[in-house]
């Protein structure tokens, strides 16, 4: 039995080897492929995934002649090996489970494979928004729209108020400027999807991902403000650009652009503006 994985395994090393690129195929620690590491780790398709594979199996009649067809039932019970598909059916490959059974029987060091495979599946990207997805965030902020319960309603705003709003989007970006605070990239207002207040703000990337903020199809849009720790984060991707004596700096005149954009709700729009979140005051002024 481990004659027959070990003939499939090289097989699929071979395949590995000839035809995918060296960025694909991962490596044991003294450098050798590492063929269940690569397996576990390719980014594929489920159909360019399995022709890969299959690519590897060898006909059925060649392993009976090799090591009798008693021997290749019994591999095929244990899920070691597997029948290829449609023009491959007669045709046998290594399993996922036979690598593993391969890997334990050769004493390699198989948790380096399954950590691999965590780092593929988990990767730990750092979040960098753009200036649209900070000036979004500033927007909440602005309208109190820092839990579910307080979520800006924009489903419906009539379009008066929505152009009214996209040029408080943009003002947003002026005053920032005016405060000395550089968040971004300027942006090209009246291209893509900058050209309007419901198309703003869907140009987003990485804001979805970072756990804070929320969105509904029925267009509510808030930010989870409910633990401190959030708001700093939160803080941390709108201030990235300023670090230790600077960041200092960049709290106190981001408090200060806040409190003036607050006060911008009612002259530039004409309504009551909502108090500053307490943990957000608190965070930027201690």
């Amino acid at each position: 039995m481990e004659k027959i994985l070990e003939k499939l395994f090289l097989s699929l090393s071979d395949v590995f080897r000839n035809q995918l690129s060296l960025k694909d195929q991962k490596k044991m620690d003294h450098g050798d492929l590492d063929v269940f590491k690569t397996y576990l780790c390719l980014s594929k398709s489920q159909k360019d995934f399995r022709a890969l594979i299959e690519s590897s199996a060898i006909e059925k009649d060649a392993l009976e002649f090799e090591f009798s067809k008693e021997l290749i039932e019994i591999t095929l019970k244990q899920d070691l090996i597997r029948y290829g598909s449609s023009i491959n059916d007669n045709k046998l490959f290594i399993a996922s489970n036979g690598l593993f059974h391969y890997y334990s029987n050769k004493g390699f060091d198989l948790s380096q494979v399954f950590v691999a495979f965590d780092e593929y599946k988990f990767i730990q990207d750092k979040l960098k928004l753009k200036l649209q997805e900070k000036i979004l965030c500033i927007f909440l902020i602005l309208f109190g729209a820092h839990s579910k319960e307080t979520f800006l309603d924009t489903s419906k705003l009539d379009n008066k108020t929505l152009g009214n709003y996209f040029r408080f989007l943009q003002l947003i970006e002026s005053e920032l400027e005016n405060h000395g605070l550089i968040l971004g990239k300027k942006i090209s207002w009246g291209s893509g999807k900058d050209v309007s207040f419901r198309k703003f703000i869907t140009n987003n990337v990485d804001l979805p991902n970072s756990g804070i903020y929320n969105d509904r199809p029925t267009s509510m849009y808030w930010l989870d403000f409910g633990k401190k720790k959030n708001i700093s984060y939160l803080l941390d991707l709108i201030l990235d650009s300023y670090h230790d004596e600077e960041r200092v700096l960049a709290n106190s005149l981001f408090f200060e652009f806040l409190r003036h954009m607050s006060n911008q709700i009612l002259i530039e729009l004409g309504e009551i503006p909502r108090e500053l979140n307490q943990h957000l005051i608190d965070v930027l002024t201690n």
